[in-house]
């Protein structure tokens, strides 16, 4: 179970917070960075394939690669890896340049994971995952996450075991995952704690619409402060 703690409570964080709150569609490009790490062992992963609409990137030996993405919009870093789904990392950009560190998860993890849920998960549909992390990347305890027509979300808790529910739990993983999403697009809410708003990172607001595409794993990031 350590291999199923380690890989997908650590599936997504998120680099420094952009000052930018704004969408206005005015701005120029910006640079996107994704940082993949092998969900193993933690090490940087190397020669994955990350695109965005206009370009793409191989990983360097730091698991980095950087494209160019719309400022002021949403965006998609889709990475490429033949023993993982395409892992459709998504957001709402600013105007300042960010990073993204992912985890990715191969296909027999998360397989095993589903099928401890008793979870099928079938081709033709997608996997959505709601990162909700406070602003120093540790779990926001108490935030929660839905799925505009999905019922089955679940999550890591306390005992690092996967568990019915869509609400961060105190000493569990900060994401949560619904399974046989329909391809398409999705909205997704979020509700902070303690006075708190989760925000798209990293700089959009506390609802955002997934894209879903089959036989992928669509990931949104929230910073919630």
């Amino acid at each position: 179970m350590m291999l199923f703690q380690f890989g997908l409570w650590g599936l997504l964080g998120c680099g420094e917070k952009s000052s930018d709150s704004g969408l206005d569609n005015t701005s120029e490009p910006v640079s996107a960075t994704l940082r993949l790490l092998s969900v193993i062992n933690g090490q940087a992963i190397s020669d994955v394939t990350v695109s965005s609409v206009t370009e793409s990137s191989l990983t360097d030996q730091s698991g980095r690669a950087t494209v160019s993405v719309d400022g002021n919009s949403t965006y998609q870093l889709r990475a490429t890896d033949d023993a993982s789904m395409d892992h459709l990392y998504q957001g709402s950009a600013g105007t300042d340049d960010f990073e993204v560190v992912g985890f990715l998860v191969d296909r027999s993890t998360t397989n095993a994971v589903f099928s401890m849920m008793g979870i099928s998960q079938d081709n033709n549909n997608g996997i959505v995952v709601a990162a909700l992390d406070n602003p120093d990347l540790t779990p926001a305890i108490g935030a929660s996450a839905d799925l505009e027509n999905n019922d089955e979300p679940f999550i890591f808790g306390a005992s690092g075991m996967p568990a019915a529910g869509n609400t961060i739990v105190q000493g569990g993983g900060s994401f949560v995952f619904f399974p046989n999403v329909p391809v398409g697009e999705w909205t997704l809410n979020t509700v902070g704690t303690n006075e708190t708003t989760c925000h798209a990172y990293p700089s959009g607001t506390d609802t955002f619409t997934v894209s879903v595409e089959a036989d992928s794993v669509s990931v949104v990031v929230f910073s919630c402060f």
